[in-house]
């Protein structure tokens, strides 16, 4: 893949993300969900980071950490207004980003920008790497480890089929594993 190395500031990659959304979608739950899987199948797809984004899983389910603080500077800034929980854009992003990556990008923001905020919510309670950093929704607030994407395999769905070689999957510490137990 003759893909350039990105990595979109934060504020960028939530202006592209609002710039894409109906003015009914771009809500604070859904911006971030839409966020989390839109990076995660990059990650996936390309093996490098979207955006300078982390994620933190909270009770809501994955969402960039430190997003209200992140939007209300936005809001400071004018790149953004927020009327409630609605974020409207006031900006376009300044972004740098091939035609191939921009199409994933568009295409996988279109695909989640389909489901309601109850759906998206509750299908990001069902991912891997969410259930892993909250070990099953008992620990709250850790940052999701961006390396877990490898393991979110519904988010490449309606991608062509391409096999990832053993040495490409996240190195495990076999000593840090919890023993499975019925």
């Amino acid at each position: 893949m003759g893909t350039k190395k990105l990595k979109l500031k934060k504020e960028d990659y939530i202006l592209y993300i609002l710039n894409k959304l109906e003015p009914k979608k771009s809500g604070k739950l859904i911006l971030n969900k839409i966020a989390f899987f839109v990076e995660f199948a990059f990650l996936q797809k390309y093996n490098q980071d979207l955006s300078t984004a982390e994620y933190a899983a909270i009770p809501h389910g994955p969402v960039i950490d430190g997003y209200d603080e992140i939007l209300k500077s936005m809001e400071k800034n004018k790149l953004v207004k927020i009327d409630g929980y609605i974020v409207r854009p006031l900006h376009s992003p300044k972004i740098d980003i091939s035609n191939e990556q921009r199409e994933f990008i568009d295409r996988t923001i279109e695909r989640y920008s389909n489901f309601s905020s109850t759906e998206l919510r509750g299908l990001s309670h069902q991912t891997d790497s969410y259930k892993i950093t909250t070990d099953n929704e008992r620990v709250m607030g850790k940052k999701i480890n961006k390396k877990l994407a490898m393991l979110e395999t519904f988010l490449m769905e309606d991608e062509v089929d391409e096999v990832v070689s053993e040495n490409e999957l996240p190195k495990v510490d076999r000593s840090e594993l919890i023993p499975y137990v019925r």
